[in-house]
């Protein structure tokens, strides 16, 4: 019978965080760090669009931000795999104060250059450091508590969006940008301080300060060709992204087709990040709890998910489905109050497919290569995601808003169903059953 814990995340999660002061550390810090992002990130938006009063550049500033994990990607992997990630992570904390303080200079200068420099040096830091609470979370958590502790972390990305955009924006027009790229600052700080406090080790393979970027990278598509379900993963997390570009029409459908304000702008981000948070969580009820064994040799080409953890499969491939259905839904809704359930059902699947699918990689993945697993998981979302948003605006020129959304609706759908057909034919591990 299931513990108590097991059937109600919440309790689970607060046991989690009070019993392992290790994860609470690492959350917090992860938390702290995302929260500033975003509240720098607002105000640089606004520093762009009211210096220059283009909206092109403004959104130049999300390339700005993801082309160094894209151009870095085989760098990134090997540091995280070769140095000691504790001392790295710590390192990056310290060292993005940096270029906030690049960033405060480029306010006061009224230097929009400047600001796109500074943007692109923290970017590299983030770049960096982002995939290291992912890499360390299995040598920090049991593995039975692992599922919980993957799905906390992997909503802190949405809830952090919905926090530190809100508070940035109050803080930005009540204090001005000083006071936002302070708090920032103080947020790596205390980031660092709370890493540095963490006891059990971040890797139990050996380390090194011999850079073999060459010899990593073919070591890792080495293993990625021979392990099945770590390919799979990567596949879904590629089709996840390039369908994600959609949302950048959440605002068109709140003005156009609903005909709402600004307000109506927010109620259907604040679905999209409710959606994107519970999503997790969710997931993880429905795939249970029993672990699968972390880690597997990447000669023997079966994958590590053993008993009713095929389910680890199935389910994030039907949460790619729902993400489509979800958007399918948005394009048929006729006013806000049925988008607002559309939006946030897409949303759900979001979060269920993107948590469960590095979950998934963490665990097929031993110590010594999860550094560079993550990273191109991590760099995969970030380049696609942004292919996608290109792709989105002269789509919708050629079929309109409701034809573009169908047409990233459907691919989800069939790329998931296709995708869950291929992982059903993975080859079973010794002693999985059927069900």
């Amino acid at each position: 019978m299931s513990s108590v814990p097991s059937r109600l995340p919440g309790v689970a999660l607060l046991a989690l965080l009070r019993g392992n002061p290790d994860f609470r550390r690492l959350f917090l810090a992860s938390a702290l760090s995302l929260t500033g992002d975003w509240f720098t990130f607002v105000a640089l938006n606004a520093f762009v669009y009211h210096r220059t009063g283009s909206a092109g550049l403004t959104a130049l500033l999300f390339a700005v931000e993801s082309l160094p994990g894209i151009l870095l990607m085989p760098l990134i992997g090997s540091l995280t795999d070769r140095l000691d990630r504790r001392r790295l992570r710590i390192a990056c904390d310290l060292a993005a104060i940096v270029p906030l303080a690049g960033l405060l200079a480029a306010f006061h200068l009224g230097s929009v250059p400047l600001a796109l420099v500074s943007l692109a040096v923290l970017s590299v830091s983030a770049a960096v450091s982002s995939p290291i609470p992912e890499v360390v979370l299995p040598n920090l958590v049991a593995p039975d508590r692992l599922p919980i502790a993957q799905a906390t972390l992997g909503s802190l990305y949405s809830s952090s969006l919905l926090l530190g955009a809100g508070l940035g924006g109050l803080v930005t027009a009540a204090w001005g940008s000083t006071a936002t790229l302070l708090i920032d600052a103080a947020s790596f700080a205390a980031s660092a301080v709370l890493i540095a406090r963490i006891r059990r080790p971040f890797s139990t393979a050996p380390v090194t300060r011999r850079m073999r970027v060459r010899t990593d990278t073919s070591e890792l598509w080495r293993f990625i060709r021979d392990t099945p379900t770590v390919s799979a993963l990567l596949w879904l997390t590629a089709a996840l992204r390039l369908c994600y570009g959609i949302v950048g029409l959440l605002p068109v459908y709140a003005l156009e087709r609903f005909g709402a304000t600004d307000a109506g702008i927010g109620v259907l981000y604040l679905a999209q990040g409710v959606g994107s948070v519970l999503g997790p969580f969710l997931g993880r009820r429905l795939i249970g709890t029993s672990p699968p064994p972390i880690g597997t040799s990447p000669l023997t080409g079966t994958s590590p998910l053993t008993g009713p953890s095929r389910r680890r499969l199935l389910v994030p491939g039907c949460a790619l489905a729902v993400f489509g259905l979800g958007y399918l839904a948005l394009a048929q809704a006729g006013s806000l109050w049925s988008g607002i359930p559309a939006a946030m059902a897409g949303h759900l699947g979001v979060g269920a497919c993107a948590i469960l699918a590095i979950n998934g990689l963490q665990l097929a993945s031993p110590d010594h290569i999860r550094g560079r697993v993550m990273v191109t998981a991590f760099g995969l979302s970030s380049g696609l995601q942004g292919v996608s948003s290109l792709a989105v605006a002269p789509l919708t020129v050629a079929l309109g808003m409701t034809g573009a959304t169908r047409l990233f609706g459907v691919l989800a759908v069939g790329f998931a169903l296709v995708w869950l057909l291929n992982a059903l034919r993975l080859p079973k591990p010794p002693g999985e059953s059927d069900r």
